[in-house]
């Protein structure tokens, strides 16, 4: 079995937490966001060797080992990447399949993915485009007494879909999109006898992205109260909910910025929140949240602040997620909104400053949080209900691994309940010590091999273009991370034909081509395909360096663009320069001559 598909292999790579994995390795410690530790490729005394949890990358700035975890056991352990995808399943858990499938097999699958992404890409254009329509004005009234402005509408691509039975139908018929991919996607359906129906109408359409960017699903809300209130595409090869958090792909950034990400329950949450500028909220699309999505988290963040629903429901559902977002390592900790409000409320109500200064930021730890839970369950006025309280309490506490916590919150019960501290400990020592395993397979024991320092080829830049190469450097990072539409930037760029790296021409191709086949970047996987040690160690590079605030992607990208304009300006003077120097034919002097001219009032051009 030699073949993966890239599903499989992107599931694998979720799995396995690259901190983790290395942390068997090598013995890490953090410093600042990352890790650092001895490089296990390279022999050295002081470590260069940084792991990044934000990233699921790792690099030296020693020897320029990088990569992600299936890079790793490549390394580490002398083995093939489909080696590797087989080690990492099997650490994770994760049942291997069954058989290869054909490579033609594979090859027709990977093709009819590409298809969906783009016919949700169509839909979500025509939605778009609806909203624009007479027919959306109440649409547009409903955004605009949610607050929800102009910008962010283009930004999220919020569209309408029209009432009737039939418009993306016959929109899909006048565009010649097939209609196969709208079935299987949930925007038609068949009706009993001929023909096909829309399965949203007249309702706000908010496209539903994966953490790449790609519009996989959507979710329609009704503008009246018409029953279901919210209606999600059914799942489909490109969408599982229990994978995926809405606005993932937008709050990234800010989630790293922040150093911890809000979780609310459903979209309009989200839409709320950045709007008032709070970007580092993320929701679970208002199901029960999963280990999958808590694991999709941990790969942005340490810290979650649950931000769900006043009501019953929001606080049983705050209860069910805490123990999934615990057990993924995460430290969390749940903001308790007024009586009867989500956060959309409490925004509009309260405003940004309010919401920040009074719930996120007086967010009470887990425990705090599970004790005023139960406080609402006995009547601590009489003898019963402070017995009931302190035994349900004890068993919550018995969980804790550490045993100072244990005493303190023991203690603070104790004052509130005006007992004696002796009866609480008691009751906690009934019920033992409890344990928590997180429990992960071992790779076994790691050949360690060495890497060479003189083997790694370090390009040293000329000074003259360190401008050149910082813009580059700049360019790729934007255009890797995906906070601006690459592929008209990388055609720029390609046009120009100026370089400061000699390895970015080829980098540029690639990424065009990986544009082209997936439609959306995907920095891990290049460096675990790309066999050029000089473009994986480039990409690395750039991918290591920090991202750029997403409010200044576009102008930074533009100002880099130009930058490298100026470039090849310069490079194409000194080209002509030294044609003048060898030329001794004076017609082809003069031509020369005038070309140089014309570069020169160009480049004079730029400069102002």
């Amino acid at each position: 079995m030699s073949f993966f598909t890239d599903d499989y292999i992107e599931q694998v790579r979720n799995a396995n937490d690259i901190v983790e994995l290395i942390g068997e390795h090598v013995q890490l410690r953090r410093s600042g966001r990352n890790f650092l530790g001895l490089c296990p490729f390279h022999a050295e005394k002081t470590p260069s060797f940084s792991v990044s949890p934000e990233k699921q990358m790792y690099y030296c700035f020693g020897c320029h080992a990088s990569g992600t975890v299936f890079n790793f056991v490549m390394e580490t352990a002398k083995i093939s990447f489909p080696e590797a995808v087989r080690t990492l399943a099997m650490r994770a858990n994760i049942p291997l399949p069954e058989a290869a499938p054909k490579s033609k097999e594979a090859q027709a699958k990977q093709k009819e993915r590409q298809l969906l992404y783009r016919v949700n890409q169509w839909a979500a254009e025509y939605f778009h485009n609806q909203l624009r329509q007479p027919e959306a004005k109440e649409a547009r009234e409903y955004l605009a007494r949610r607050g929800i402005s102009v910008a962010l509408v283009e930004k999220m691509k919020l569209g309408y879909a029209p009432d009737g039975w039939t418009n993306l139908v016959a929109a899909a018929e006048r565009g010649r999109v097939p209609i196969a991919p709208l079935v299987k996607l949930g925007l038609i359906a068949p009706r009993q006898q001929d023909g096909y129906y829309d399965r949203f109408r007249a309702r706000l359409m908010i496209p539903i992205a994966d953490e790449r960017g790609r519009i996989v699903a959507f979710g329609g809300r009704v503008l009246d109260h018409s029953l279901p209130k919210y209606l999600n595409s059914p799942e489909s090869a490109l969408f599982d909910k229990g994978r995926l958090l809405f606005g993932l792909h937008y709050a990234n950034s800010f989630i790293r910025k922040a150093g911890n990400a809000v979780l609310v329950e459903g979209y309009m949450d989200c839409l709320s929140a950045w709007q008032f500028g709070i970007g580092n909220v993320v929701a679970s699309l208002g199901t029960a949240l999963t280990s999958a999505q808590a694991r999709l988290l941990k790969r942005y963040t340490n810290q979650v602040i649950l931000c769900y629903d006043a009501d019953g429901s929001g606080i049983r559902a705050a209860l069910r997620g805490l123990d999934l977002l615990l057990k993924a390592g995460l430290q969390v900790r749940v903001a308790t909104l007024p009586n009867g409000q989500d956060p959309d409320d409490c925004l509009r109500q309260k405003g940004a400053e309010y919401f920040l200064r009074e719930i996120l930021e007086k967010a009470q730890p887990v425990v705090d949080f599970q004790l005023a839970m139960l406080r609402r369950e006995y009547d601590l006025n009489t003898v019963e209900g402070k017995s009931q309280f302190v035994a349900a309490a004890s068993a919550l506490l018995a969980t804790l691994d550490n045993e100072v916590a244990k005493i303190a919150y023991a203690q603070q019960i104790a004052y509130e309940l005006q007992v004696p501290e002796s009866a609480v400990l008691a009751e906690l020592a009934k019920h033992g010590q409890a344990s928590r395993p997180y429990l992960r397979d071992k790779l076994g024991n790691s050949r360690n091999t060495t890497r060479s320092v003189e083997h790694a080829t370090v390009a040293q830049p000329d000074p003259i273009l360190r401008g050149y190469q910082i813009a580059e450097d700049k360019l790729l990072n934007l255009i890797i991370s995906n906070q601006v539409e690459g592929r008209e930037l990388l055609l720029s760029w390609q046009a120009l034909d100026a370089y400061a790296y000699p390895a970015d021409r080829e980098l540029v191709s690639l990424l065009l081509k990986e544009l082209q086949e997936e439609q959306v970047l995907d920095g891990r996987r290049l460096l675990e395909r790309v066999d050029n040690p000089e473009i994986t160690e480039r990409l690395a590079q750039v991918m290591w360096t920090e991202n750029i605030e997403l409010e200044k992607a576009a102008v930074v990208a533009r100002d880099c663009l130009d930058k490298l304009k100026h470039l090849a300006i310069n490079q194409s003077i000194a080209a002509v320069q030294e044609k003048l120097r060898l030329e001794k034919d004076s017609d082809e002097r003069k031509q020369l001559l005038q070309q140089l001219q014309e570069l020169l009032e160009m480049q004079k051009g730029m400069r102002h």
